[in-house]
């Protein structure tokens, strides 16, 4: 048994609707909320969709703060990865 507490139901429903927002804009996005705060990690293909992504983010009613961890990974990057 996790010693987490149980998530806030505003948490889960900004998560969905971040999710749904950036949905499309970054490579494996995840989204995690904790009273307002928002934590984002995944990839970007660069450094201007890594910004779009937490712009689009902070505009969104609710969030108070952004973690922007994504990180900028080039496609041809990505594709030697799974090489």
């Amino acid at each position: 048994m996790d010693n987490e507490t149980p998530a806030d139901p505003k948490d889960i429903e900004l998560e969905s609707l971040i999710s749904r927002r950036i949905g499309g804009m970054g490579t494996h996005l995840h989204v995690r909320v904790k009273d307002g705060v928002v934590n984002l990690s995944g990839g970007a293909e660069d450094f201007e969709d890594k910004r779009r992504i937490e712009t689009a983010v902070k505009g969104i009613g609710g969030v108070h703060q952004v973690i922007n961890q994504v990180r900028v990974v080039s496609v041809s990057q990505s594709f030697d990865n799974y090489r």
